[in-house]
């Protein structure tokens, strides 16, 4: 079975679906998911998405033209 997982296209944060969508943490670092799930490296694929504060700062940006 493979787990496919959002990796923020920015920073690179990757999303842990077991918080709730609610929690600031719900974006954690590749090596802290890996401690909380247990899986397999070839169990897993990523899909592109980004994290609150890139969007965030992503739509600040995009705000002044830049």
């Amino acid at each position: 079975m493979v787990r496919v997982i959002p990796m923020c296209g920015l920073c690179r944060r990757v999303r842990d679906e077991r918080v709730p969508a609610r929690d600031a943490t719900r974006w954690v670092d590749f090596p802290s998911y890996l401690t909380r799930h247990v899986v397999s490296l070839s169990q897993i694929q990523f899909s592109s998405d980004y994290c609150s504060e890139c969007r965030l700062s992503y739509d600040i940006l995009k705000s002044y033209g830049i």
